[in-house]
């Protein structure tokens, strides 16, 4: 019997302890957050900061802890003297009638929030725990590849042809023309996820947000990339913004299920429009800006009636959630679509008020969700991308597929007209490419064209920074030579305007004197050619400035310049020595330029020692001695006074060798003869062997190159 007994006893401890186990491990008090989520769901719509009722606001702990203007909301402690959790059960009386919250007909609270809301208010009613993202330490891990740069929105300017994209943390804007990039908006929390340009261009607003933190939209001028006014009031990310057309109210809705709506001249939030059930995916505002139409994660379309806020019908046909909502440009058809492959178009009544908004189509439209649909500016195309890699363009009268667009290499959440006749698509891998709505094939970026460099000639075997200059110098890839003694590589552009483009170049040490093709290559295919000059001796690029003549160092030397403006004239300063013979040859013409040149040699004082428009029906020369040693002054003008551009020279200067004619000035065939070369600075030896084969005019090796 003892050993029995003693069994008995144990068990009876063992389930005494266990008991005692479980009651120390009860469900811990609910935080603020999950008590925020039932305000969310049945108070806010009448207790938000702009117009609360009875003076109690319910988006915020500290709008909770000041009370209203019956009192405190809650005791902490004290769930049932609480006036909160008496209004929400219905244990309050007012002219004999029971009040209960929310009011009317709207979903009361189950029993399950109210248990809830008890529990955090008999637990002391903490505070919500902050989290200080700043203070998270992770491991640095360097990533393998290039991480990549998502777009998840697009928006497009019609009267700057600019093309807005949405990315994580900024926004890039392109022109629509030439692809180049004009600035980057940076200083967005987290990713962001819609875009919208007001009418003229002039103004752009992102939204997005940092999930479960914090929502805002930045409203940037384009023009300068100045940051204007953020916008913040949501308590989650957004996914959808849209402007009023007249631009006075901007409308957001994110994924706390909140749509506001702001006063954009103030910053001003006019009213909140509650009753989705799910994330706010998408918004549009109808032509005439008097109704509003949000899409939703709650498998809805609710149009909302801006002047008031009032709620004027729900369009519940869709099977799942929708993603995205667009009005026809005329506001009397509203197209939305989501994660059921369907697009569905209503024609909306003037007033838009329940029975008055008939379901036109249903189309079945793509094998994956729906992820942006968008129309053209004149209503009749409409566009959509889907989660299957797929874009597609619709005609709207009969929502007939005109167009599928090759195949996208990821998911291409980001797409808008730009344009008549493009559209630009953007994907989650950061690639984004324009389309023809006509032949559905990409459009390539213009082709680059180049006109000139600065400078136009190089030293061989000296590396020099050339300044290109031409149209559409964006996204090039290559720099092409036709000499395989040329190398070189493109450099990062000055500036944003695609006219100019940076690369080096170095001539080989034997790269023979004489004209080398280059050209650049990009996205929409390669540039004609331009020359660049390779000589032995230094090259000097003239700076426009007038004030003083430019000096050259040393000789021998080439000057590079151009008679541009108007009255231009080029002063050049060097050394000469007695007795000695210096060349100064003008390269113009026969280079290809416009400049009818003129050469003018000065000496200390000003005096004129010479000058020369015309040498042999070319461009001007100048060959002399100097009978005292000094500083003197070379002059280049234009005879005609024109000036442009392409008014262009090469000056050389030196006691180089420089050959004028020869003699005899004719000989025999199939014979060897000797020819006497006539010119300055030649060596004592300046006579060569010719032997011509047949009859004509032959060059003479003047030049051991």
């Amino acid at each position: 019997m003892r050993g029995k007994r003693i069994s008995i006893l144990l068990v009876c401890c063992v389930f005494i302890t266990c008991l005692s186990f479980v009651c120390s491990q009860a469900a811990p008090a609910p935080d603020f957050s999950q008590i925020q989520t039932v305000f969310d769901k049945h108070c806010t719509e009448c207790h938000d900061a702009q117009d609360p009722e009875a003076m109690l606001v319910l988006e915020s702990f500290e709008g909770l802890l000041k009370g209203g203007e019956s009192g405190p909301a809650i005791v902490p402690g004290k769930s049932a003297e609480s006036l909160l959790l008496k209004m929400i059960e219905g244990k309050i009386e007012k002219d004999g009638k029971k009040k209960i919250m929310p009011p009317g007909k709207r979903e009361k609270l189950s029993a399950e929030e109210i248990a809830s809301i008890k529990s955090w208010i008999d637990s002391g009613a903490a505070a919500p725990m902050v989290v200080n993202a700043r203070e998270l330490v992770l491991p640095k891990i360097a990533p393998k590849v290039p991480p990549r740069n998502s777009i998840f929105a697009l928006a497009y300017a019609p009267g700057p042809k600019l093309v807005g994209y949405a990315r994580s943390g900024e926004v890039e804007i392109r022109s629509a023309e030439d692809r180049r990039l004009v600035r980057t908006l940076k200083g967005h929390q987290g990713a962001v996820n819609a875009l919208v340009f007001s009418v003229d261009g002039k103004q752009l607003f992102a939204a997005g947000g940092e999930a479960g933190l914090v929502g805002e939209v930045r409203q940037w001028e384009v023009g300068t990339g100045k940051l204007l006014h953020v916008f913040e009031g949501h308590r989650d990310a957004l996914y959808a913004v849209a402007l009023s057309p007249d631009g006075k109210t901007l409308a957001t809705g994110g994924y706390d299920q909140k749509i506001k709506l702001w006063n954009v001249k103030s910053g001003e939030q006019i009213r909140m429009l509650s009753g989705h059930n799910g994330a706010v995916f998408g918004l549009s505002f109808r032509a005439d800006g008097k109704i509003l139409a949000s899409a939703s994660a709650d498998r809805t379309v609710k149009l909302w009636e801006v002047a008031t806020g009032e709620r004027r019908d729900t369009l519940s046909q869709s099977l799942k959630e929708l993603y995205s909502v667009a009005f026809s440009p005329d506001g009397k058809r509203l197209a939305a679509a989501g994660v059921d492959n369907r697009i569905r178009v209503w024609e909306i009544s003037e007033k838009a008020e329940e029975t008055t908004n008939p379901l036109l189509h249903a189309r079945f439209a793509h094998e994956g969700a729906i992820l942006r649909i968008a129309y053209s500016s004149d209503g009749k195309l409409l566009l959509s991308s889907a989660a299957d890699r797929t874009v597609k363009i619709w005609e709207t009268t009969e929502m007939k597929e005109r167009l599928v667009l090759p195949v996208q290499p990821d998911w291409p959440p980001a797409l808008s007209f730009a344009g008549d006749s493009r559209v630009v698509v953007g994907c989650l891998d950061g690639t984004s490419d324009f389309y023809d709505t006509m032949t559905g094939k990409v459009v390539p970026p213009p082709k680059p064209e180049l006109t000139h460099s600065e400078p136009r000639g190089v030293q061989r075997g000296m590396p020099t920074t050339l300044k290109l200059f031409g149209s559409n110098l964006v996204n090039l890839t290559e720099l092409k030579f036709n000499n395989a003694k040329l190398a070189g590589k493109l450099l990062l552009t000055t500036n944003d305007t695609a006219k100019v483009i940076w690369a080096s170049i170095t001539p080989g040490p034997d790269l023979p004197r004489g004209a080398y093709e280059i050209s650049v290559n990009g996205a929409g295919g390669e540039s004609g050619k331009i020359k660049i000059y390779v000589d032995d001796i230094p090259q000097i690029t003239e700076i426009e400035t007038n004030s003083a003549p430019a000096h050259i160092p040393s000789l021998p030397a080439s000057c590079w310049g151009v008679i541009n403006p108007m009255g231009d004239v080029d002063d050049y300063e060097f050394s000469a020595k007695a007795g000695e013979t210096l060349v100064f040859d003008v390269n113009a013409k026969i280079l290809g330029s416009k400049a009818n040149a003129v050469l003018t040699l000065f000496d200390a004082s000003g005096k004129v020692l010479a000058s020369n428009n015309d040498f042999d029906g070319n461009d001007p020369f100048i060959a002399y001695k100097f009978t005292e040693a000094g500083t003197f002054k070379v002059r280049v003008s234009d005879l005609q006074i024109g000036a442009s551009p392409d008014n262009f020279y090469r000056l050389s200067i030196g006691s180089f060798p420089y050959v004028v004619g020869s003699y005899p000035i004719s000989v025999g065939t199939n014979k060897e003869s000797e020819v006497e070369l006539l010119g300055y600075n030649l060596p004592p030896d300046h006579k060569i062997k010719v032997k011509p084969g047949k009859a004509g005019e032959i060059d003479l090796p003047v030049d051991p190159e």
